[in-house]
């Protein structure tokens, strides 16, 4: 993975800068792959394999200057957590019938919508359903408020403040879709072309939010609960390579070991100690990827790699991988020596 995204020439900029990143169209065969293809648009994410077997999945990305039109396949359960970063919001919608399958902060959305607008929102927890199409246009909060005042519709910011997803009509939404479609397999070369396209977006979207007949917006409430597990998913991630039990990782949260151990059930069918596993086994998995990243921090068996994340016993460790990943870890390090 290091190589490919080394070939694009591209480098990691926040949206908005003066030199739009070129167009991507890449496979993804890991969630951490695909963690640093958001890289490259400035966002960081860490990202979660939830399901079992091998990931086939496809990022495609038209950046249009202070606007990113993204497409995500994939045929695996994902998570990506963290933060989108000031100033940034986020046009979100699913386009193969899963909508209630995919999940912000644990709650499913809603079918025909668009999510991910809330403005002000730091905070990034979603999942992808397994065998889905995600179609995503990430903005500029500043310059797309700035458009609603231009065309006389502030009024609507209170509602982009408050809510974080709107359901419409079932037509608009696969006009939506289709006009995604067409941005990232048609993309728009000259500075005019593109600064076009935004405007024109833009208006969809207003058109979208604004339509008081056939649009609803849904409520966000995210309960004390989803919020403790999206920040125990962000920690775990900060502390992969140590050793903590879960009363440990309760008192780090301040939280009781009921309400850790049930929130991660509620989300992802597992225990607390279970999705820690889950995320030590992705730092692995990127680890064995990464020629680059074993360089970096001196790795040069399999067992040094699998030690350093806490995994003591070779043989659970190897068991443990082949059955999320689908591959032994020889089989990954191989590949990536054959890169």
């Amino acid at each position: 993975m290091a190589t490919i995204i080394a070939s694009t020439g591209a480098k990691s900029h926040q949206l908005g800068g003066a030199q739009p990143q070129q167009s991507l169209d890449l496979p993804f065969h890991s969630a951490s792959e695909l963690k640093q293809l958001f890289k490259l648009i400035g966002k960081t994410f860490d990202a979660v394999q939830l399901s079992q077997g091998r990931l086939q999945g496809r990022f495609r990305l038209a950046n249009l200057g202070s606007m990113a039109l993204i497409e995500l396949q994939t045929n695996q359960h994902l998570l990506l957590n963290g933060e989108r970063g000031p100033d940034c919001m986020s046009f979100c919608l699913e386009a193969t019938g899963l909508a209630e399958e995919c999940r912000l902060f644990n709650i499913p959305i809603a079918r025909y919508s668009l999510n991910g607008f809330r403005q002000g929102q730091i905070e990034s927890h979603f999942q992808l359903s397994a065998n889905s199409t995600i179609y995503l246009a990430i903005l500029s909060t500043s310059r797309f408020n700035a458009f609603l005042g231009h065309c006389d519709s502030e009024d609507i910011i209170e509602q982009l403040e408050t809510n974080n997803a709107l359901q419409i009509d079932p037509l608009l939404h696969a006009q939506l879709r289709k006009k995604f479609q067409h941005f990232l397999e048609c993309q728009p070369l000259t500075p005019q072309q593109r600064r076009q396209t935004t405007n024109h977006l833009y208006g969809s979207f207003l058109e979208a939010i604004s339509n008081k007949i056939s649009s609803k917006y849904l409520s966000y409430t995210p309960s004390p609960r989803q919020r403790l597990v999206r920040e125990f998913v962000s920690w775990g991630f900060k502390n992969t390579d140590k050793d903590y039990n879960l009363d440990q990782i309760s008192e780090s949260l301040f939280a009781s070991r009921r309400t850790l151990i049930q929130g991660t059930k509620e989300s992802f069918g597992m225990g607390p100690m279970e999705m820690m596993k889950r995320v030590r086994l992705e730092q692995v998995n990127w680890i064995l990827r990464s020629p680059d990243a074993r360089a970096d921090k001196r790795f040069r068996t399999i067992s040094e790699i699998a030690q350093h994340y806490g995994f003591q016993s070779r043989g659970h460790f190897a068991k443990a991988y082949q059955q999320v990943f689908a591959e032994s870890p020889s089989e990954t390090w191989l590949k990536s020596a054959n890169q």
